[in-house]
């Protein structure tokens, strides 16, 4: 049988007020997980060992944990022992859900916290920034899900659409204002993309099919259509332009890394800034390896590629060395982070394009594009092939692909034309 616990942790003192969640703690088998409950409590309601000594709190804890053993008892009674302890857990709330309103805002930041633990901070950002939206649209923090119909999804595109005055406070507890223009279709569409992913987790997690408990029944997505994303521009530059690239003269420091770092992609096959600056030291018989981030957690092989040092790199390979080789380059110690490095690495791209005369948006994510683009058309590699250079998953071959070793001297042969190709060799 599962047995209850008051439990407050001290890592989980919230920065604003200096206060501790209050959570129920289950052990089941062995197992325990936490159940959250509405109460915060300061340190002068704890002992030093962190049990709460507020006297009326813990009479309300206790009720609380009373309903908790009623709910396993008449829902599950006798089958307990063949139950997890998350699986009580999700019995608990969702039972409780049936009565009270569950806040979709405050379920999307539970989706939000899963993204960042499984390592997938951008779409985490983007779903935060939404949820963020969300609550500007209706002026507090908690959204009955049963708000979220087909008309509040109207409502809310429309102030998507409109210009939006922001208010949000910053790491220095100040309050800062910003305009915020319009969105496009594709931005709509980005945006209602998160609040579909949202409700569906969040179906998911209170519905149970299998017994055919359904907390949340109604789809408001069956009446409102998402407005269609535009057909992405291709972000490629001309081979010419990566030559002129290549032999723009030294200047100022922040152009030069731009520069630098636009060609270091290039010629590394078109890899994302975010893998120049993650990138373990692994230079070993002239190969150098690592894992693409975006979806190394998302994939069987955890998205491994080797590539062939070429010639051509050395000069940037020691310009941007880590002397400790802990990394493979440097910028880890130059930049707190790679959203700080990439925006860096833009902004020089940016003095890069005004120096040559170029008016198109130069960032370093046009070299990927651009290697992808020269070596179909000019150079007639096969799409599958420029999949494997890109460390793409090839959705076609996904299953076959389990069966067949990649051979990465595939890459090293096109990566070599491509570097021919550029230095005019041949």
């Amino acid at each position: 049988m599962p047995t209850f616990h008051i439990s407050v942790l001290k890592h989980q003192q919230r920065e604003t007020d200096g206060k501790f969640p209050v959570s129920i703690r289950l052990t089941h088998n062995r197992k325990s997980v936490y159940i959250k409950t509405d109460y915060y409590v300061g340190k002068q309601q704890l002992t030093k060992s962190f049990g709460v000594k507020d006297a009326a709190l813990q009479r309300l804890l206790l009720d609380q944990i009373a309903e908790y053993d009623r709910i396993l008892i008449k829902e599950i009674g006798n089958m307990m022992p063949e139950y997890s302890a998350a699986e009580l857990k999700n019995c608990i709330e969702r039972k409780r859900s049936r009565n009270s309103a569950i806040n979709f805002i405050g379920f999307g930041r539970r989706v939000i916290g899963e993204l960042y633990e499984a390592g997938r901070k951008k779409r985490a950002d983007h779903i935060k920034t939404v949820m963020n939206s969300i609550g500007d649209f209706v002026g507090r923090d908690f959204l009955d899900v049963r708000e979220v119909t087909s008309d509040f999804l109207k409502g809310y595109e429309a102030f998507l659409r409109s210009e939006r005055t922001l208010v949000r406070v910053n790491q220095f507890g100040r309050e800062v204002t910003t305009v915020r223009k319009p969105l496009t279709d594709t931005g709509v569409h980005d945006y209602m993309t998160d609040v579909h992913k949202v409700m569906g987790d969040l179906k998911g997690f209170y519905n149970d099919e299998d017994r055919g408990e359904e907390v949340v029944g109604h789809d408001p997505f069956k009446r409102y259509k998402r407005p269609r994303a535009s057909v992405t521009s291709k972000r490629n530059v001309s081979l010419d332009m990566i030559r002129r690239i290549r032999d723009l003269e030294d200047g100022e420091q922040r152009r030069n890394m731009g520069r630098d770092v636009f060609l270091l992609s290039f010629l590394l096959l078109g890899v994302n800034t975010v893998d120049l600056f993650e990138m373990e030291y692994s230079l070993a018989n002239g190969r150098i390896s690592y894992n693409r981030s975006k979806t190394k957690k998302r994939r069987d092989d955890d998205a491994y590629i080797s590539l062939k040092v070429e010639p051509e790199m050395a000069g940037l390979f020691e310009r941007y060395a880590d002397p400790d080789r802990k990394r493979m380059f440097d910028f880890y110690k130059r930049y707190v982070n790679h959203d700080v490095f990439n925006a860096a690495v833009n902004k020089g791209l940016k003095q890069v394009a005004a120096a040559l005369g170029f008016e198109g948006n130069l960032t370093a994510y046009v070299a990927r594009h651009s290697w992808a683009t020269i070596a179909r058309n000019r150079l007639n590699v096969s799409t599958d092939d420029i999949a494997l250079c890109l460390n793409h998953v090839n959705e076609a071959h996904r299953v076959t692909d389990v069966y067949i070793e990649k051979d990465f001297s595939r890459i090293d042969r096109a990566n070599r034309r491509m570097i021919d190709l550029l230095f005019g060799v041949g």
